[in-house]
């Protein structure tokens, strides 16, 4: 029996050029990252300034996902706008190095994260147009690695510039070489595959989110549910710094934080791709489902265990592995449950809606923590709660499609 034509094989210049951007970009807004909370302290912020940057950051460009996605869907080039997203992003994070008030800290990490927002869906797309379909997961994998492996060596770079006194803003601005090579690997490695004719008269957006159909709004509501409770990294990072702060191993609190944070994503990093070829053999949705209740459970850990260092490195450890599931396993189960023609509205639907689930969910655990200073745990049981019902609900997801294993 006659095949049909294969794709080139999911490991190309084109997704080799998706993974590295994602791996220069991570290492750039990380290295930020992972001295943000020393920057505000040294400002005389603390969890609660934190909490609203993060979330407000990530409600914003919540909304520029959403456009982005519409706009994948009907322009008739993606590439431009995932260029000048990276590069914007990769301007707003450095500025914050020039900041002396935590407002402005504000306006930069929503501008940073507004051009993170609009370029998510074009990027995706691109990566889903140059793979064949039945490799999606280990194509996420890999970008997701490198997302992972970014922000691994972004928070070493940290690291190692803390430890040798180098100032907090000095690094912030140092980040903007990475960042400008992120914009570069998306300008001249990533092919764009000529379109042809849009699909169709212009629809609404509403008409568009509405064509998504059920299924995928079904998942949408575990997305939201799980989102709500699926706080910033950065909040670990600062429990960390304080229950830290005497030192252990002959390192300050803020230097063993980094460290943790730099474990968790190399976790992450390593992860990321075995998972995702888990999904093209298993299936997309019970990868996530499962994912989902093991971060419930590392969230639930922070909660109850000691804040002593080995147990801080081992639920940092089982919070990699978490974040990994979710961002292979999300993206590649609604690739399978979306019809071809709003690809890019979905996927900037999902995107806009963990983007809002960041919003409630880091400014919620960072109220608290501030209204509850001595008891972190209350904003991380209620985190836990929030997550289990993500997945609760993300079992009654019809996942209309299944790759046959033994097919790649």
């Amino acid at each position: 029996m006659a095949t049909a034509p294969r794709r080139p094989g999911w490991l190309n210049r084109s997704s080799a050029g998706v993974a590295l951007a994602s791996l220069f970009s991570d290492v750039s807004h990380e290295l930020a990252t992972a001295v943000l909370p020393m920057l505000l302290l040294g400002l005389g912020a603390g969890s609660g300034a934190l909490g609203i940057i993060e979330g407000a950051s990530d409600g914003l460009s919540a909304l520029a996902k959403l456009w982005g996605g519409a706009y994948a869907d009907r322009a008739p080039r993606r590439k431009p706008l995932a260029a000048a997203g990276y590069l914007v992003t990769a301007v707003g994070m450095a500025a914050m190095g020039l900041c002396t008030q935590a407002w402005e800290i504000l306006l930069c990490r929503v501008a940073a994260w507004l051009g993170r927002g609009s370029r998510s869906a074009s990027r995706d797309i691109l990566l889903i147009e140059n793979v064949p379909a039945q490799s999606l997961g280990k194509a996420f994998g890999m970008e997701r690695a490198g997302d992972a492996l970014g922000a691994v060596i972004g928070p070493m770079l940290a690291l190692g510039w803390v430890a040798s006194g180098a100032p907090a803003r000095s690094i912030v601005l140092g980040s903007l070489v990475p960042g400008l090579l992120a914009f570069g690997a998306i300008t001249w490695l990533v092919h764009e595959p000529r379109r042809g004719p849009l699909p169709g008269p212009h629809r609404t957006l509403r008409a568009s989110v509405t064509g998504t159909g059920r299924a995928f709004h079904t998942y949408l509501a575990g997305i939201a549910a799980f989102g709500c409770g699926d706080f910033s990294r950065t909040l670990l990072i600062l429990y960390a710094t304080q229950h830290l702060a005497g030192g252990a191993f002959g390192l300050s609190g803020a230097s063993l934080a980094i460290g943790l944070y730099v474990l968790h994503n190399a976790v992450s990093a390593v992860a990321a791709f075995p998972l995702g070829a888990l999904t093209d053999r298993v299936g997309r949705k019970p990868v996530l489902v499962a994912g989902y209740a093991f971060a419930a459970a590392v969230t639930l850990a922070f909660a109850l265990l000691p804040a002593t260092p080995h147990a801080l490195a081992l639920l940092f450890m089982g919070s990699g592995v978490a974040v990994a599931c979710e961002e292979v396993a999300e993206k590649a189960l609604a690739v399978v449950l979306l019809p071809a023609s709003v690809k890019g509205t979905g996927l900037g639907v999902l995107a806009a809606v963990n983007g809002l689930g960041d919003l409630v969910s880091s400014a919620l655990v960072g109220g608290l923590w501030a209204l509850f200073p001595l008891r972190p745990a209350v904003g991380f049981a209620v985190a836990a709660a929030l997550q289990l019902t993500g997945a609760a609900l993300m079992g009654a997801v019809p996942e209309r499609a299944r790759h046959v294993p033994g097919t790649n």
